[in-house]
């Protein structure tokens, strides 16, 4: 089997990624969303409805190696490769191999009490022939359209329930770390820099380079600056924190990095457009 020759040449961006295809009643994955990024450009989307991934995200590269960051760990994908992302991870890519690539994207919510997917956390999913079939089909229903396109919804769990019986443990391999690289010791400071109050000067010291060098190799690095960098991940930490019904506003702001509300305030308006007491609303 040809695998380029399996999928659909283009799929187009979808209006809105928050409103996808659904089917009453349905027993395990709803509200699903399939599309196709075609360069580099893409996939690293700054709007929000993209940035705030409370879906699960399930990518398969065709064309192109990378790299998926998710809460700071680096996994690369080459083509065949897959990954699973789960709601409210912080993830964004890096080391893309050329502008050009075809990695496929299927974002799905669960309906309630369905059986959670924690065990495809940070690892490296590598499917067989038969379930890269049922990945090709998923897209060619997208693509055909029409009053057929729901039936991607049972395609959709046969193949979350392929990877699984693949290997009773879950059909992946653990996810390869590498906290050593000079990528992951920037984030994980970043990160910690977050919770410490630290300045960006600090970080770079703690790297042992000037500010300036940090921010540019930073960026020449992963496509993304520094301030983008951390604001996705207090974004994403804030939406995390907002589930918990007995966290008030004023401690996740102190807890994603602000020592006052107002500021905090004026962070999420800026990132979402909403007040953080609508933000929580919509979660």
């Amino acid at each position: 089997m040809n695998l380029m020759k399996s999928f659909p040449p283009q799929l187009e961006e979808p209006d809105s990624y928050q409103r996808g295809v659904n089917l009453p009643a349905k027993r395990h994955c709803r509200n699903a969303l399939v599309f196709m990024r075609e360069d580099r450009v893409s996939l690293q989307q700054m709007h929000f409805s993209n940035r705030s991934h409370n879906r699960h995200v399930l990518i398969l590269v065709l064309q192109t190696p990378g790299s998926v960051t998710v809460d700071g760990i680096e996994t690369p994908l080459g083509p065949g490769q897959g990954l699973l992302v789960l709601p409210y991870q912080f993830h964004h890519y890096l080391n893309i191999e050329n502008e050009r690539l075809r990695w496929l994207f299927i974002t799905f919510e669960l309906d309630e009490g369905a059986a959670p997917l924690d065990p495809f956390a940070h690892r490296l999913l590598q499917p067989e022939q038969d379930t890269l079939q049922t990945w090709a089909a998923i897209a060619q229903t997208w693509a055909s359209a029409g009053s057929s396109l729901h039936e991607v919804l049972p395609q959709i769990d046969l193949l979350l329930l392929k990877l699984e019986k693949a290997n009773p443990e879950v059909s992946v391999n653990p996810l390869p770390r590498q906290d050593n690289s000079w990528i992951a010791r920037v984030e994980s400071l970043l990160r910690q820099a977050v919770d410490e109050h630290w300045t960006l000067d600090e970080v770079a010291r703690r790297c042992g380079i000037s500010e300036r060098h940090l921010r540019t190799r930073f960026e020449a690095e992963t496509g993304v600056s520094i301030r983008r960098y951390r604001a996705n991940y207090q974004l994403h930490r804030t939406l995390s924190l907002m589930q918990g019904r007995q966290v008030s506003l004023s401690d996740i702001a102190g807890r994603v990095g602000f020592q006052s509300s107002a500021a905090f305030s004026r962070f999420i308006r800026r990132e979402t457009g909403l007040t953080p007491s609508e933000l929580k609303r919509t979660l």
